[in-house]
């Protein structure tokens, strides 16, 4: 995934991986993780035009087991823990509410279906999908299953 963007993105775009080698295996299908995934790592990098024009533009992957966790009201003895973080101008506020809505797109050009999707994908895995967004930290977080 992450060699797909920067070969979309080959310069002014930085791409910080922060994985923790302590998460065990996650049982899913396999393309449907890796587009939900790619989706929002994209509108991220879309989102981050003008600061990849700059060369400053930057988008971390992180990961973490998180223990004890209740997730969609279900109590997990583990999860994924996974933070997609960018440094883009934030989610406009006045469609911040509606991200995952079908057609609700930040950019003219968009179709919004790809946030759509990564939240079906999430949550057919048992998952969920949350974004924190304010100008300079867009930040969607992952969380899914390993252990219930």
């Amino acid at each position: 995934m992450r060699a797909v963007i920067l070969a979309e993105f080959p310069r002014g775009l930085t791409i910080e991986r922060d994985y923790d080698v302590s998460v065990p295996d996650l049982r899913g299908d396999k393309e449907q993780l890796i587009q939900a995934l790619l989706n929002i790592v994209r509108n991220a990098a879309e989102a981050l035009r003008e600061r990849i024009q700059q060369g400053d533009a930057r988008i971390e992957l992180r990961t973490r087991v998180a223990r004890k966790i209740t997730i969609a009201k279900r109590l997990c003895k583990l999860a994924l823990d996974l933070h997609i973080v960018d440094n883009g101008p934030g989610i406009p506020e006045d469609i911040r509410d509606r991200i995952f809505y079908p057609l609700v797109s930040g950019r003219e050009d968009g179709s919004g279906l790809g946030l759509t999707l990564a939240q079906t994908f999430v949550q057919q895995h048992e998952g969920t999908i949350e974004v924190e967004s304010r100008p300079g930290h867009t930040e969607f977080q992952i969380l899914l299953p390993l252990s219930c």
